[in-house]
């Protein structure tokens, strides 16, 4: 009986240890259910994900901090009386941490072991755009210990000063691999922002270089040069725009539009920005907003199909923007005829971007209140026709924060919010939390 178990258990491990050569190895793979996903699903879904975010909570929540838009019912109303709460922003943090960024940060890692620079670069300028988004919205936050699964799960909060170090490095990074003579897999039709072209995407980097420098123009005086030096090899057309186009179908639709179709009235254009398109007579604003019978825009409209379309783009970094961060930069640096020259194109680039015809955009800037000329032109200039122009993005609410422009009066109180609240979960789940903060304080790179 023995010599027979060994016999059999020498025939069964001779079958066994030859099973690479009879039996498929791919046998007990069910193709339904892949260990990995293909680049071509991961790049596009991340996209689409980021974008609703900012063009959703991102882009209400700080619209209504920032005037832009006026909170009429239910939650938005609590907000823009500053009653923001942990449990109004949980649903962003964690959309934000738990889908695109944690799909980015393993898809980075991925492409370097694959050997595709192009995609690693691609996927670093969105991880990078994310990254400063959130620490702009919060200040500091969890990133060098964040995105690491379950070998951290109570990851650190880092000063906002040590990500935007880190973050201007994986930009850098992200230049050098979009530049690679080689990529053993490249974007293409994928890519639903440039459609694979890398070139684009060394602009958009450096547009957000741009972005990151001017923010800290009052606290480095090397700022402006800075930023200066990296809108130049930024964006440079409307048509180069970096956005995120919906489609067509109500389940590929904008977020805006998702948003005041199921829950029309929460939201009105806001008082301030429908003052300041008043006393202008910006063409922009039967075009942002729903005119009344007269053609007038006010505090009681609601938005229109520019940003609120179904299909409508959610932009992320734009020419217009680049030509504002040049006119500001030089503005600060006391160069009155080049900070001129780039306002102008940037007020043109963004009415050009609205839809505006060319003779209401020369009879726009014909206005001394538009155009006051190189010698007097002020901060307060670019920063308010900035403020026009960025509408709907959540660097608007950025900008006044560490400008002061427009001047804005507190809705209540005595003081308009400075930062978001950290997330419920975040007070739930992660010890490591910064405790004693408020809405009113200030982040970094706002200076008192």
């Amino acid at each position: 009986m023995k010599r027979y178990l060994i016999g059999f258990c020498s025939a069964l491990l001779i079958v066994l240890t030859a099973c690479d050569n009879w039996i498929d190895p791919k046998i007990n793979v069910n193709p339904n259910t892949p260990e990995t996903a293909a680049y071509t699903v991961v790049l596009p879904t991340v996209q689409a994900g980021m974008a609703y975010v900012m063009g959703g909570d991102f882009g209400r929540y700080t619209s209504v901090l920032n005037q832009q838009n006026t909170g009429v019912d239910r939650q938005h109303l609590g907000i823009y009386n500053y009653q923001f709460t942990e449990s109004d922003i949980n649903n962003a943090w964690n959309t934000m941490y738990t889908g695109p960024l944690n799909d980015l940060a393993i898809m980075i890692e991925r492409a370097k072991n694959d050997g595709a620079p192009h995609y690693q670069g691609v996927f670093q300028v969105l991880m990078a755009y994310g990254v400063i988004t959130t620490t702009d919205l919060w200040g500091d936050v969890p990133y060098s210990e964040a995105l690491q699964g379950a070998k951290a799960t109570e990851p650190k909060y880092d000063s906002q000063e040590s990500i935007y170090i880190a973050i201007n490095a994986l930009l850098d990074d992200a230049i050098k691999n979009l530049t690679a003579a080689t990529s053993n897999l490249k974007p293409g039709s994928d890519d639903l922002m440039y459609g694979g072209k890398v070139t684009s995407w060394v602009k958009a980097a450096n547009s957000l270089k741009a972005r990151m420098a001017i923010h800290l123009a009052e606290r480095s005086a090397a700022a402006s040069s800075a930023a200066l030096v990296a809108a130049a090899a930024g964006i440079a057309s409307n048509a180069e725009d970096f956005q995120f186009t919906f489609g067509s179908l109500e389940t590929e639709a904008n977020p805006w539009y998702q948003f005041i179709t199921q829950r029309d009235g929460d939201l009105t254009f806001g008082v301030k920005l429908s003052e300041i398109i008043t006393t202008l007579k910006d063409p922009r604003g039967p075009i942002f907003a729903v005119a009344d019978s007269t053609g007038a825009v006010n505090g009681t409209s609601r938005m229109n199909e520019f940003y609120a379309g179904i299909a409508s783009p959610v932009p992320f970094l734009t020419f217009t923007e680049m030509k504002f961060i040049e006119a500001e930069a030089n503005n600060r640096l006391g160069n009155s005829a080049a900070a001129h020259t780039a306002y102008l194109a940037a007020v043109t680039a963004s009415l050009q971007r609205s839809g505006v015809s060319a003779a209401s955009i020369t009879a726009y800037l014909a206005q001394p209140a538009v155009d006051p000329g190189a010698d007097k032109l002020t901060l307060e200039n670019i920063m308010t026709q900035k403020y026009i122009a960025m509408y709907t993005q959540a660097e608007s609410w950025t900008d006044w924060r560490r400008s002061g422009f427009p001047k804005l009066a507190p809705v209540t109180g005595s003081n308009i919010p400075r930062r978001f609240p950290y997330a419920q979960a975040e007070r739930l789940y992660n010890s490591k939390m910064p405790t004693g903060t408020t809405i009113f304080d200030r982040v970094w790179f706002d200076v008192p």
